[in-house]
């Protein structure tokens, strides 16, 4: 997908992840080779094997019509892809390749980076499930690509202000959850899985954001098999001046076919203050294996690496966050290990009273998968209200009693009590997986905190948002 007449004209700065342009040729030819082949394939599965429960007529059609056609495409295609595939493999094994793409767009009037009076910042996560029709239909968020631009439309549903609900007397869910988000300067997303849900976000978030990070991943036989990416996304009111892409070497499973990982930027904030912000994806459905806790290992040795190989002697470093989908809560008996992980000696979860407790104002980000598409949460006024429910959030979102991360995660119902009623529990509806986290050396006080409805209906986890005050040091 190519940007909009309006973003292509402004682009000032394109860094592609090949630095030979014979290799960029390559690497495009081999994509718009791969990419219409391997939709109508993931098309074909989605049709035939996840049947959406929109309508026995739609079912229909995409079986028994748009089915057949989409088979005649895909073997019409199949030398064609075949081939672009065997490019693409060939351009990964044998031209070297950065991990990431960079592109720079007009700065906008409104934030540029010599803002040297600006001292409140906010940042947000969230976890939006771009990916080919499958992988979105096999967790019950199909439509991807009317998903993207709404999403896009969602995200950009912004308030004029920062967040300043820590300044209350006595906080509530009611005061940390929000049907919108406030001005958010950073923004970190995962799962955006393809170029072409890259493009779509961009295009849609250009009109606010100037500089973007996407295509991130580590492409080689040895690391994902050539396949799929890390679904990393970052966009950025202020430059982005350095950037490094650490993957994972723990991974298992399917997991082995993606670039899990951990993206690192160093950010001018203005002329003498500079910011680290961290993305970060930790794979799903680890098991009985300590996989996440060995990923947020390799964050962390990544993380400082970044910043002593970064850092020059005069940066004056106003914040230091994580941001991402750590795929763990702070109260479920099977996250302990991570729980107790020497990552929150150095970052601080605001959201977080002590190991195995989080705050009352807090909730859950990920949603039971099956229900995300009810009613009762599918805009974000309904769902916003539910969150702040303590009983119905329980059946629309994952609770923090979880045992061993597997797939029944992904369909599993509210545990009921001994005279089989779903009650209001501490740890009910409270699987907080979505996280922002701060250094605890950062010169910058968290003055704000929000989980935000805005996504209802688009995805299954919820968006969260910090917004801090630099201190007078700073």
């Amino acid at each position: 997908m190519s940007l909009s007449v309006k973003e292509m004209s402004g682009i000032l700065n394109v860094l592609s992840n090949h630095s030979s342009s014979v290799a960029s040729v390559l690497d495009q030819i081999s994509f718009f080779m791969v990419y219409p082949w391997a939709t109508a394939l993931s098309k074909i599965v989605a049709y035939y094997f996840f049947p959406e429960s929109c309508g026995w007529w739609n079912n229909f059609k995409e079986q028994f019509f748009y089915g057949p056609l989409l088979c005649i495409f895909f073997l019409g295609l199949f030398p064609v892809g075949i081939s672009g595939f065997i490019l693409w493999v060939f351009v990964c094994c044998f031209f070297p390749r950065k991990k990431y793409s960079y592109l720079e767009l007009c700065p906008k009037r409104s934030h540029t980076s010599n803002e040297t009076s600006k001292n409140v910042f906010t940042l947000a996560t969230c976890n939006v499930l771009l990916a080919n029709e499958t992988f979105s239909r096999w967790n019950n968020n199909g439509n991807p690509m009317a998903r993207s631009k709404l999403i896009g439309k969602r995200l950009l549903q912004q308030t004029p202000y920062f967040l300043q609900n820590f300044l209350l007397s006595n906080l509530s869910k009611k005061d940390t959850v929000t049907n919108s988000l406030p001005d958010v300067d950073i923004l970190c997303i995962q799962e955006v899985w393809e170029r072409y849900w890259a493009a779509t976000m961009i295009d849609q978030l250009g009109s606010k954001y100037s500089y973007f990070i996407h295509d991130v991943g580590d492409h080689r036989p040895k690391s994902n098999y050539c396949l799929f990416g890390s679904g990393l996304f970052v966009a950025c009111k202020y430059p982005i001046i350095a950037v490094k892409f650490q993957p994972f070497q723990y991974r298992t499973h399917y997991a082995k076919f993606f670039s899990y990982g951990v993206l690192c930027l160093k950010i001018q904030i203005s002329k003498d203050r500079v910011a680290y912000v961290a993305n970060l994806h930790g794979q799903a459905y680890q098991g009985k294996d300590a996989v996440l806790y060995n990923q947020l290992s390799e964050s962390l040795s990544a993380i400082n690496a970044f910043r002593l190989q970064t850092r020059l002697p005069e940066d004056n470093v106003v914040f230091d966050a994580i941001c991402g989908d750590f795929n763990f809560d702070n109260l479920s008996p099977g996250d302990t290990a991570t729980q107790n992980h020497p990552l929150f000696n150095q970052y601080i979860d605001i959201c977080s009273k002590r190991t195995g407790e989080d705050h009352s104002w807090t909730v859950g980000t990920e949603l039971r998968q099956l229900r995300m598409h009810e009613a009762t949460v599918s805009t974000p006024d309904k769902l916003r209200d539910v969150l702040v429910d303590d009983l119905k959030r329980r059946q629309y979102v994952l609770d923090a009693d979880v045992l061993e991360h597997t797939t029944a995660l992904a369909s599993i119902d509210p545990a009921p009590n001994g005279n089989g009623e779903v009650v209001a529990e501490t740890w009910g509806g409270k699987r907080r997986i979505d996280r922002i986290l701060i250094r605890k050396d950062s010169p910058a006080q968290v003055i704000g905190y929000a989980f935000s409805s805005v996504l209802a209906g688009l995805t299954d986890h919820i968006p969260v948002a910090l917004s801090l005050k630099l201190t007078n040091d700073s």
